[in-house]
Order: structure tokens, then C-alpha cells, then sequence
């Protein structure tokens, strides 16, 4: 029996389909090295603190990314994940001295950090990674960050 062309198309399809998402999700990453975790997540404007499922040790090398998406903390504006600028001093702010609307990190109930568009340092702590915007009135924001966590 002779196979068309066609009919091989359909499992060659399906293999690159399959091959492609667990390249994306990093379960056949090569370059990954042994013991490296990672994860994307959502992060909204209006959450205060989003948990990303990762516990850091000190030495962890975490690396964080942001892949897409604007939020606001107000209407009628979005920013990327370095924030409006605005007042570094305002009291609306989670962490002083950095833009208003940045992205923000913290470990635990630890000192918050900045995040920006991409974050890579090891850690000095033990706990729950968590990510978030840089404003404290929550009630009028919008918008979301899909960011990638890695931990190695």
C-alpha cells in the first residue's frame, strides 16, 4: 500500500505542533541545565502581590523577565514594566524611590526590589518569590505582565 504525501503531512504536523509547545513550556529546553526551574506567569495591576510558585534559598539565581503586556495605575494611561516614571517619593508607592507602576519583586515578607523589564541577581533569602506593581491604591488599576521566572 503507497502512502500519500498528504497522509505523512498529518503526523509531521502533529509532531512539530507538540515538539514546538514543550519547547515553549521548557520541558525539552537543551540549553536548560539540571536542577533550573521556571514558570510564566500573569501579573495584575489590580492584585497587589502575585505568587509565583517558587520557594528561593540564598544562592538561588533568579532570573525574571517580562514577555508582554501594559498595565495602568490609572485610567486612561498603560505603561511597561518600568512604570510611568512619575514620583519616585510618592506615597503611593510600594517602593520608594523608584518609578511609579514599575514592575516590583519580593521574597517572603521581605524588602521589596525592583524588577523593570528583566531582574537577574542570586538571592541573599529564603521564600516565596512574589511579583507586583509599584502602587499602593490598587482600586483603579488595570492591565497585566506575562513575565517568565526562572530559578536556577
Amino acid at each position: 500500500m503507497m502512502t500519500s504525501p498528504r497522509t505523512l503531512l498529518i503526523p509531521a504536523a502533529l509532531a512539530v505542533t507538540l515538539l514546538g509547545g514543550a519547547l515553549a513550556c521548557g520541558s525539552l529546553d537543551p540549553g536548560r541545565e539540571a536542577g533550573s526551574r521556571r514558570t510564566a506567569v500573569w501579573v495584575y495591576a489590580e492584585d497587589g502581590w502575585t505568587d509565583t510558585g517558587f520557594e528561593v534559598e540564598p544562592g538561588d539565581d533568579v532570573v525574571i523577565k517580562v514577555l508582554s503586556g501594559e498595565w495602568s495605575p490609572w485610567p486612561e494611561e498603560s505603561f511597561d514594566a518600568l512604570g510611568s516614571g512619575g514620583d519616585p517619593r510618592c506615597d503611593c508607592n510600594v517602593l520608594a524611590g523608584v518609578s511609579h507602576a514599575a514592575l516590583i519583586g519580593r521574597i517572603g515578607d521581605g524588602r521589596p526590589f525592583l524588577v523593570g523589564a528583566q531582574y537577574h541577581h542570586a538571592v541573599g533569602e529564603d521564600g516565596r518569590l512574589y511579583l507586583g506593581i509599584n502602587d499602593t491604591r490598587l482600586e483603579d488599576n488595570s492591565g497585566r505582565l506575562r513575565v517568565r521566572v526562572r530559578v536556577d
